[in-house]
């Protein structure tokens, strides 16, 4: 599998896995040092609070029926043992309180290669104004 081949399917398995309400699998492609710039506050996310997988289940778990992930526009860039992808996403679903979340979002990614594996090590997303 050559190196755009390997981050695709990074993104598709973290995809499939919040699809699939699965926390540990939704952060094993994020290395533990990652720096995020989350939608939601703080400006930076502290990387244990991103690679927490009982967090990351707790909020899957706050769903009531699917969760819906869909990527478009994806452009994936490699050089090397660094690579970054962009691509606008879009997350739905309803909160088992009944409040619905449909959001349209940009998504950054860097990625590295860590010990043979590609590895998330900076997420940054954003929605338009």
């Amino acid at each position: 599998m050559n190196d755009q081949d390997a981050i695709r399917k990074l993104i598709d398995d973290r995809v499939t896995a919040m699809r699939n309400r699965n926390g540990r699998a939704a952060v094993a492609g994020l290395a533990r040092d990652i720096v995020a710039f989350e939608v939601a506050g703080p400006l930076t996310a502290p990387a244990a609070q991103v690679t927490d997988a009982v967090a990351t289940q707790a909020w899957l778990n706050s769903f009531d029926g699917p969760i819906d992930v869909d990527i478009a526009e994806l452009a994936i860039h490699v050089s090397g043992d660094v690579g970054f992808a962009h691509s606008i996403h879009t997350l739905r679903g309803t909160h088992k309180d009944g409040t619905t979340l449909d959001l349209r979002m940009r998504s950054t990614l860097g990625f590295r290669k860590l010990d043979g594996q590609w590895k998330i090590v900076h997420a940054h997303t954003s929605v338009p104004r």
